[in-house]
Order: C-alpha cells, then sequence, then structure tokens
C-alpha cells in the first residue's frame, strides 16, 4: 500500500513539474507575470528581517526571491522545474548572489538542505504554489514539510492560494460540484497547449489544511482584490488595488493570503 502511495505521488509530481516545465523554458510566465504583486510585497518586507533565514518554497525563476537580495542573511529557492531552477541559477549568478542556494527539483531537497543549515525564520509558498498541489495527501505533505522546515513558534509561513469564489468559474461548473473547487485549466503557449491542476479554496479550506499540518493562523487576508495579471501591467491597477485590498476580508479577494505559524 505504501509503495503505491508513493508511485501516485511520484506520478503526480511528475504531471505538474512537465506541465511548468513548458511554462517556463516557453518565457510565457515571465512575460505574464514579470514582477511581484506590491501588496504581497510590502507584507514579506514587514516580515523578514536583516538576519533573517528565508526558503521560497515553489519559487519559479526568482519572481518574489530574487528582490530579496541583499535583504536577508540567508535564502534559499526550491521548485520541482528544471527550466524554473536553471533560470534562476542564471539570474542569481547575473546579480552576483553566490550564496543564494537553490534547491530542486527532487521535492527531498529542501529537507537535506534544512539538515546542513538548520531552520528558516521565514518560509514564502505564494501566488497559488499550494493549489497547484491537486493531490490533498500530496499538498498535506508539503505544508509538513515547510512545517518541519520552520523554526517551531517563531518561524513564519506567509502563503497564498486561488479563491474558489473569484477564479475559473467555467471550470468549476464543467468540473462539476462534487469536485469540490479541484480544476484543470489551459494556457497556450506559441502554439502549445499546457494542461495545468488547481485546487481553489475558500478561507475555510486553507484554516484547516494549515491547521491539520501543525500551523497556526496568525492573519488572513485578500491577496489582491484585482486580478493578479492587471497588477502587473497596469499602474492605475496597482494603485487602486493597493488601497482597496488591506481594507476587504480575504473571502473578496482575487487570492486568499495567510501568515501562520508553526506549533
Amino acid at each position: 500500500m505504501l509503495d503505491q502511495e508513493v508511485e501516485q505521488n511520484a506520478i503526480g509530481h511528475s504531471t505538474i513539474a512537465s506541465s511548468y516545465q513548458a511554462y517556463f523554458s516557453s518565457g510565457h510566465y515571465d512575460r505574464r507575470y514579470p514582477s511581484p504583486n506590491e501588496t504581497t510585497w510590502r507584507r514579506i518586507c514587514e516580515t523578514i528581517t536583516p538576519e533573517a533565514h528565508l526558503i521560497d518554497f515553489g519559487c519559479g525563476s526568482g519572481r518574489y526571491l530574487m528582490r530579496l537580495q541583499g535583504r536577508v542573511d540567508r535564502a534559499a529557492g526550491f521548485d520541482i522545474s528544471a527550466a524554473a531552477i536553471e533560470l534562476l541559477k542564471q539570474r542569481a549568478s547575473q546579480s552576483g548572489w553566490d550564496d543564494l542556494a537553490v534547491l530542486g527539483p527532487r521535492p527531498d531537497a529542501v529537507q537535506g538542505y534544512i539538515e546542513k543549515n538548520g531552520r528558516a525564520d521565514v518560509m514564502l509558498c505564494l501566488f497559488g504554489v499550494l493549489g497547484h498541489i491537486e493531490d490533498a495527501k500530496m499538498r498535506h505533505e508539503a505544508l509538513l514539510q515547510m512545517h518541519r522546515a520552520l523554526k517551531p513558534r517563531t518561524g513564519r509561513l506567509l502563503i497564498s492560494v486561488p479563491n474558489l469564489a473569484r477564479r475559473f468559474y467555467t471550470e468549476q461548473k464543467n468540473a462539476g460540484p462534487d469536485a469540490m473547487g479541484a480544476i484543470r485549466y489551459e494556457r497556450h503557449m506559441e502554439g502549445t497547449r499546457v494542461v495545468l491542476p488547481y485546487q481553489l479554496f475558500d478561507p475555510a479550506r486553507l484554516r484547516r489544511e494549515l491547521a491539520a499540518a501543525g500551523f497556526e493562523l496568525r492573519r488572513l487576508n485578500a491577496e489582491s482584490v484585482l486580478p493578479e495579471s492587471w497588477l502587473l501591467n497596469n499602474g492605475l491597477a496597482r494603485r487602486v488595488d493597493g488601497v482597496i485590498t488591506p481594507l476587504c476580508p480575504a473571502r473578496w479577494g482575487y487570492g486568499i493570503f495567510a501568515e501562520a505559524a508553526p506549533v
């Protein structure tokens, strides 16, 4: 039975990795999301210190991580996409960030890093990384891995997930009510069709999954109110969203943002 679960997890991991391999290697991801969400970036800056040890879980090509150069004492980025890892290594080299630890694509890379370097003060898992793990057991294991990688009680997980009430209405309808927010959507990149899994969340689901992995919720907010792609390509949209997002409850967000502590 255990061997069967391991095999299923490996298949699920391989499916996600192959989809994101195409997404990053085509350059489509970086063109679509060229910079951080500024509201999320401010929340990161409120949490880190110059002495912090930080890990970005699902770092991609470094959209958030590369901006942290010089702002933390130690940092590592983990991703399951070999294309994303290669892009991140190139960017770190070009910027002179020689001691940035780039981890992956094996899922056990984070644990090996922690055994050598100690637990982190801050863990990032942003913009739907958790949501792209469609299997509930695999999501739980990923959260446990983040829990093990953080300092008890003082460590902080900053995480965001896609909001069930605001995303992929057509895909939800096609999936049916029994899917409970588990959908698949398509991206078309220079003639290539990539199918990506997504588990959509409401605030209650995020609370449950964090609690099941041993996290205590410290705050729950809207990640943004306007769609992420609007914010990164329209200055007026960024300004408007920067004003309204702090005023809105999590259930109104395009994404849901949480800060949690391992207990």
